[in-house]
């Protein structure tokens, strides 16, 4: 199963929870005051997709004439729905190989729309990655959307609020998505059978995105790489340490960046955390590093930085690795004195 059907196996209370501007949403979906027009913004992972799905298949459903119950994933037009097969959810999207939603997706949908509904309710379109359309395929739903048919409901979704129209923007309900709570990706992961350990870590390093930490668990080679930072960057205590933990990254130059990334999602979680006053880290993370003293953490994450930036302007990765775990043994020996 791929991360995007586990993320769709949560309900629609379940994907709302925790998010008040999705908990208006859908009590607004409940008391028939939906607007015509909605668009998720959010970073990439939040929920958006999901919840949009779920809200268009609930609005299908005949299973039940509980709203709060929808959908129900068995009826006919459940089915039908989750197979896009259903006559009356349309999803214009990028033609296979191609990374836009150009216009023609958006004309196909328009003569579908100008066409009776073939269930004889509503009719839902679900635009997935709306800033993927290229303006002419903007302008195009552009009217549609002035034109406002009754039955007829657009469920937008996009991490880039910038790469829309204006206008597109001022005709729907926007609602802002924010990340989960820690908390909630580790119960939702349980959820899913995924062990404790694991669920635990997952919940902080996946920076508050739900989708993101399904991908991380099914990507072993993520894991993979998290081990060569534990033994490579992170077990660094002083200068005598430097050699292994050098040769650790030695013949990583090709997974440099993603390195950083994680070193970086290591030490920003560690940041939050004092924030927050806590230490609430996964088990797996090397103890040593939980007494470091939030200016220590920042002047980590400045030497990241730098590393990025040496990357770009071409730096061999020895060098550049070497000089980061100089400074963090620097650090290090502030706070392990």
């Amino acid at each position: 199963m791929s991360s995007s059907d586990q993320a769709g196996a949560l309900t629609l209370r379940e994907c709302a929870a925790g998010s008040e501007t999705l908990l208006a949403l859908w009590h607004d979906y409940l008391g028939g005051r939906l607007t015509q027009a909605v668009l998720l913004i959010g970073e990439s992972g939040v929920g958006k997709r999901t919840f949009a799905r779920l809200l268009a298949q609930a609005m299908l459903c005949g299973g039940t004439e509980d709203e709060r119950a929808k959908p129900c994933g068995a009826c006919r037009n459940c089915r039908r729905f989750l197979s896009r097969t259903h006559p009356d959810a349309l999803f214009p999207a990028p033609l296979p190989k191609e990374k836009t939603i150009k216009i023609d997706a958006l004309r196909e949908m328009i003569d579908a729309l100008g066409r009776h509904s073939l269930e004889g309710g509503r009719r839902v379109v679900v635009i997935e990655n709306a800033e993927k359309m290229t303006p002419q395929a903007q302008n195009c739903l552009l009217k549609t959307l002035e034109d406002g048919a009754a039955d007829t409901y657009f469920l937008l979704t996009c991490d880039v609020e910038s790469a829309l129209l204006p206008t597109i923007r001022s005709r729907c309900r926007c609602v802002r998505v924010q990340p989960w709570e820690p908390k909630r990706i580790e119960q939702a992961l349980l959820k899913r059978g995924i062990p404790a350990d694991r669920a635990k870590a997952l919940s902080v390093y996946c920076e508050g995105s739900l989708g993101r930490a399904l991908q991380m668990q099914e990507d072993a080679s993520y894991w993979q790489a998290r081990e060569t930072v534990k033994r490579g960057f992170l077990s660094v205590r002083g200068m005598s340490s430097l050699p292994a933990a050098a040769q650790a990254l030695k013949d990583q130059k090709d997974n440099g960046d993603r390195l950083l990334d994680i070193l970086e999602q290591e030490i920003r979680a560690l940041l939050h955390a004092r924030t927050l006053g806590q230490d609430d880290r996964s088990d797996d993370f090397p103890t040593a590093w939980q007494g470091a003293p939030t200016a220590s953490l920042r002047r980590v994450m400045e030497a990241i930085l730098t590393a990025r930036q040496q990357k770009n302007a071409n730096v061999g990765w020895a060098a550049l690795s070497e000089g980061l775990m100089q400074t963090i043994s620097e650090e290090v020996k502030t706070w392990q004195v």
